[in-house]
């Protein structure tokens, strides 16, 4: 399978790198900041991923860098892809287009943020088969969502894949060692495969109280 060389990951790391400190971070002046998720807090920087998600050239390269990743540290595509909405949706797309060009075939599909209220009350849209699924999103250890969609694939006893994938994981090296390759709310056995953490773009912990 020709996935892309070294040389060539590097540069669309580079250019990705840089696209996302220029238009997807959002730092605050000195002495504002943000509401925060929690009550109580302030933030002074936040991710906006959908800003370079939405956009082919980003999507492009962000999905060539998954690709390579998941050949050297999975070692195969035998799986399907799912995330929870909206985040995750640009990639469920594209990764699949992207690997019809290596003869490979994908499944993937949607899970909602909240259940269907009416018709068939559905939490998940498309076609999901057993074949075990790579939970996708954009910025992991910043909040539940990837948990969310961790517990209602348990709830449709779909089987997941030991291997989940991130853009961005929201720690440092050597603070957050422990937790490096995982979403501190998932099961320890899942892996997590990212493409970024705080330390490529000179930032740190963010949560500021009143």
């Amino acid at each position: 399978m020709n996935i892309i060389n070294d040389e060539k990951y590097e540069s669309l790391w580079q250019q990705t790198r840089d696209f996302i400190d220029e238009h997807c971070i959002i730092r605050t002046k000195p002495g504002t900041s943000l509401p925060g998720k929690l009550e109580g807090t302030r933030y002074t920087w936040v991710f906006y991923l959908r800003n370079g998600l939405f956009r082919t050239d980003f999507l492009s390269a962000v999905t060539q860098m998954w690709a390579k990743k998941v050949a050297e540290e999975v070692g195969h595509f035998d799986f399907q892809l799912s995330g929870l909405e909206t985040a995750s949706t640009p990639m469920i797309t594209a990764f699949p287009i992207y690997m019809q060009a290596f003869g490979v075939h994908l499944n993937g599909y949607s899970i909602r943020k909240e259940q269907k209220k009416y018709a068939l009350r559905n939490w998940i849209e498309g076609c999901p088969d057993y074949t075990p699924t790579m939970l996708l999103d954009d910025i992991c250890n910043s909040g539940d969502s990837m948990r969310t969609a961790y517990d209602i694939l348990q709830m449709y006893d779909l089987p997941v894949l030991p291997f989940a994938f991130s853009l961005v994981n929201k720690v440092n090296k050597g603070v957050h060692d422990d937790n490096f390759d995982k979403d501190f709310l998932m099961p320890p056995e899942v892996k997590l495969l990212h493409l970024y953490s705080l330390d490529d773009f000179n930032l740190t912990g963010n949560v500021k109280l009143h």
